[in-house]
C-alpha cells in the first residue's frame, strides 16, 4: 500500500477544494453509529439534568447541531489543503494557548478558557485537531527521513511546545492526549520501532522523579513547590488517593469512591431510566461531564455499559479501516490521529470512573457535556469521513487502484 501511494502521489489528480456533494457519499454506517451515540448522550443528559439544570440538555443538542456544520465543513473540504496550511494553524494554536495564560478565565483553579462574551473558547481542545494536521504535514514532508533519530526526535520537540503551554494552564488530561497521538502517528509514518522504544524508556526513567515528588508527601499539608517541573499539591493528592484508595473518602477520594458505588449499584441491567439515586441525590459530582459513564452504568447496568463500549469499538475499528485503505499517506495519518484521540478519551474516561486511573478532566465523546470538546469530536468525525471520499474521487477519475495498474498506467505515459 505504501508503494502504491508513492507511485500515484505524483499524478495530477483534480479534486475540488470544497465539494458539498461529498456529504451524499459518506459512510452511512459510521454516521448511524455517531447518531446513536449522540442520542444516548441526550438521554443520559436528560437524566442528569434532573439534579442540575435542563439547560445542559438544551445546550448539548445545540452543540450537536453546531457540530454537524463543523463535520460538513471537514467532509466537504479537500484535507490536503488543510494539511498544507498546518504550520500556520500550529503557530495560531500556540498564540491562543499563550493568550489563555495571559487573559484566560479561571474555572476551578485552571485557566483554560477565553471568554468571548457569548461563549467561552477552550483552545486546548482545538489544539488536538490542529496537531493532527500539523503532524501529518510534518511527517509527509520528512518522508523516509523519519527513520533517522534526529528527525524522529524533532517530532517530540515540536509537540512539547503546545504540551508545555497546556500543562501550564494546568490541563493535564488534554496535554496527555497529545502523547499517544504522537506515538501512533509516528508508528503509522514508518519510524523505527527501536526509536519508539528509546523514547518509552526515557519516559519510564521519569518515574524516579515522580517517586521523589511523592516521597514523604502529606496530603494534609500544602507545601511550596521545590522545582519548576513539580506537580501541584492537588495533583499530588489525586495520585496519593489513587495509591491509597481508602484515604479520605469524604474529600480527595470522594469522586472515585462514589463512582464505584454508582457503577456497582447498577448491577447487570441497571435500576432503570430516571431511577438512579446516586446521581439524582448528587452523591456523585460531575455526573453530567466526566462521570457520565457512571450514570449510564447505574441506570442501564452492565448491559448498557457494554453496549456503549461496543459502539465505540465499532467506530474506532471503522476508523482504522479508513486508515488502512486510504488513498495517500496524508489520509492514513489523519485517520490514525482521529482514532487515537478518540480511543484515548474513551479508555481513560472509563478507567477513571471505574477507579483504574487517577481522576483528571477527561470527557467521554458524545456523552459528556462540553461545547469545545463536542466541536472537537464532531470535527474529528468529519475528518474521518473525508478520508475514504478522497479515494472515491480518484477512482471516479479512472486513476489506477492497484500496483499492477499503476505500472500499466506509467508505461502508457
Amino acid at each position: 500500500m505504501s508503494t502504491l501511494r508513492r507511485l500515484i502521489s505524483h499524478q495530477n489528480v483534480s479534486v475540488r477544494l470544497l465539494n458539498f456533494r461529498n456529504v451524499a457519499r459518506i459512510d452511512i454506517w459510521l454516521v448511524l453509529i455517531v447518531f446513536t451515540l449522540a442520542v444516548i448522550g441526550w438521554i443520559l443528559m436528560y437524566s442528569a439534568s434532573r439534579s442540575t439544570s435542563t439547560v445542559y440538555l438544551h445546550r448539548m443538542i445545540c452543540f450537536f447541531l453546531g457540530g454537524l456544520l463543523v463535520s460538513v465543513f471537514f467532509i466537504s473540504i479537500d484535507y490536503r489543503f488543510l494539511v498544507n496550511w498546518a504550520p500556520l494553524f500550529y503557530m495560531g494554536s500556540l498564540a491562543l494557548l499563550t493568550s489563555v495564560l495571559l487573559f484566560g478565565t479561571a474555572v476551578k483553579g485552571s485557566e483554560r478558557w477565553i471568554n468571548l462574551g457569548v461563549f467561552r473558547l477552550q483552545p486546548s481542545e482545538f489544539s488536538k485537531v490542529i496537531m493532527i494536521f500539523f503532524l501529518t504535514w510534518y511527517l509527509v514532508k520528512v518522508g523516509d527521513r523519519i527513520r533517522k533519530f534526529g528527525w524522529f526526535f524533532l517530532t517530540f520537540c515540536l509537540v512539547a511546545i503546545p504540551v508545555g503551554l497546556i500543562l501550564k494552564q494546568p490541563n493535564l488530561g488534554t496535554a496527555a492526549s497529545l502523547i499517544p497521538l504522537t506515538f501512533a502517528m509516528l508508528f503509522a509514518a514508518g519510524c523505527r520501532r527501536i526509536h519508539l522504544t528509546i523514547i518509552i524508556l526515557l519516559g519510564l526513567s521519569l518515574l524516579p522523579v515522580l517517586w521523589w515528588e511523592m516521597k514523604d508527601f502529606d496530603p494534609a499539608v500544602e507545601t511550596e513547590k521545590r522545582a519548576v517541573w513539580e506537580l501541584k499539591h492537588y495533583q499530588k493528592k489525586r495520585i496519593y488517593t489513587y495509591l491509597h484508595p481508602d484515604y479520605d473518602h469524604k474529600d480527595t477520594g470522594w469522586h472515585t469512591y462514589q463512582s464505584r458505588i454508582t457503577i456497582g449499584s447498577g448491577g447487570l441491567s441497571g435500576k432503570g431510566y430516571l431511577r438512579g439515586t446516586q446521581t439524582k441525590l448528587n452523591y456523585l459530582p460531575e455526573h453530567h461531564t466526566d462521570f457520565i459513564f457512571s450514570l449510564l452504568a447505574e441506570e442501564f447496568g452492565f448491559v448498557g455499559g457494554v453496549t456503549v463500549i461496543a459502539l465505540f469499538a465499532i467506530l474506532l475499528f471503522r476508523g482504522l479501516i479508513y486508515a488502512r485503505d486510504a488513498y495517500d499517506m496524508q489520509g492514513t495519518l489523519i485517520a490514525v490521529g482521529v482514532v487515537t484521540v478518540l480511543a484515548f478519551h474513551i479508555f481513560v474516561n472509563i478507567a477513571i470512573t471505574t477507579g483504574l486511573l487517577p481522576v483528571t478532566g477527561i470527557p467521554l465523546p458524545f456523552l459528556s457535556y462540553g461545547g469545545s470538546f463536542y466541536m472537537t469530536v464532531m470535527a474529528g468525525m468529519g475528518m474521518l469521513l473525508c478520508v475514504p471520499l478522497r479515494k472515491k474521487e480518484v477512482e471516479q477519475q479512472n486513476m489506477p487502484t492497484s500496483i499492477a495498474n499503476v505500472e500499466v498506467y506509467r508505461r502508457k505515459g
